[in-house]
């Protein structure tokens, strides 16, 4: 891969191929696997980077899509939830009625709290008060071994 990768880094970026890097790239947020699916190196798209300007907006952009597409993802798990099967020692449990599989909803906490750190931060960020009452007493001398 280091071959094809000093190779590519050389020739001069098709349309196709930076088109197929951002359009990964905007579904993953991933740099390396995008540079794959476009077959070019890190190297290259780095370089296509820092050359050209456009081309650096639009990473950004497609960064922020992918972003963006990930947080409504957590937003849904939080909120919505998703179902799991129940489990009984081991097994699954079955409607005695239907049969069927029983299934349950299920929230995620952490990424609810999450969330409303990131967007509310004043309200619901990690508050560290340290407040000392009483009298503090120092000593302060010429010389540390006097302590």
């Amino acid at each position: 891969m280091a071959k094809a990768e000093k190779r590519t880094s050389r020739t001069r970026p098709t349309r196709d191929a930076r088109e197929v890097f951002l359009e990964h790239l905007r579904k993953t947020s991933n740099v390396s696997e995008s540079a794959r699916v476009a077959v070019v190196g890190r190297t290259t798209v780095h370089e296509w980077r820092d050359q050209d300007p456009a081309f650096a907006a639009a990473w950004d952009d497609a960064i922020d899509e992918a972003t963006d597409a990930l947080e409504a993802e957590a937003r849904r798990r939080a909120v919505d939830g998703h179902e799991e099967y129940v489990i009984s020692m081991g097994q699954i449990v079955r409607d005695p009625e239907t049969g069927e599989p029983l299934k349950q909803k299920k929230y995620s906490d952490a990424l609810t709290t999450l969330l409303l750190k990131a967007h509310r931060p004043e309200k619901f960020r990690e508050r560290y008060d340290v407040q000392q009452s009483g009298h503090i007493t120092m000593n302060i001398t010429p010389d540390d071994d006097a302590l």
